[in-house]
């Protein structure tokens, strides 16, 4: 990742005044639950592009092809040359993967097609273990404390 390109996810940051505005509607539950959709699928895709580069930056690195990216290239049949970075899965494939790994890291599923083979990976993966089980407390209380102040009001 290039420092321009983090630079310009701090324009993200203005996500903050959105769910401001939102908040204004929080008593509409559709609303809420759109809120809560779209800020997981957001979560899941920064999870999955740090899973991509935490790999991506060790593939070099390894001397045994034990990342995820060596399996996923295996089973593509899109195998990764020495000196050509062009090579191995495409990046649709490689993202797609990574996406389907932390959504269900996320929701705790796990079903353990993709697996994190190298310490980092296995670093981020107790860390969105961790994370969902968050996110996953949140979606089952953001209702009931709905609940709870409606019957406060009343």
């Amino acid at each position: 990742m290039t420092v321009t390109g983090f630079l310009k996810t701090a324009r993200l940051l203005r996500l903050l005044r959105v769910i401001r505005r939102i908040e204004a509607f929080a008593e509409y539950g559709s609303a809420v639950l759109l809120l809560l959709m779209v800020a997981f699928t957001l979560i899941g895709h920064w999870l999955a592009c740090i899973f991509y580069a935490i790999a991506t930056m060790e593939h070099a690195q390894l001397h045994a092809p034990i990342s995820w990216l060596d399996g996923l290239a295996n089973q593509t049949e899109m195998h990764f040359y020495a000196n050509d970075s062009t090579s191995g899965p495409t990046i649709k494939s490689k993202y797609i993967t990574a996406l389907y790994f932390t959504f269900t890291s996320l929701t705790s599923i796990g079903f353990g097609n993709v697996a994190p083979n190298t310490n980092m990976e296995k670093l981020f993966s107790i860390f969105a273990m961790m994370l969902g089980s968050d996110i996953i407390t949140v979606f089952a209380t953001c209702p009931s404390r709905r609940t709870s102040k409606l019957e406060t009001f009343r």
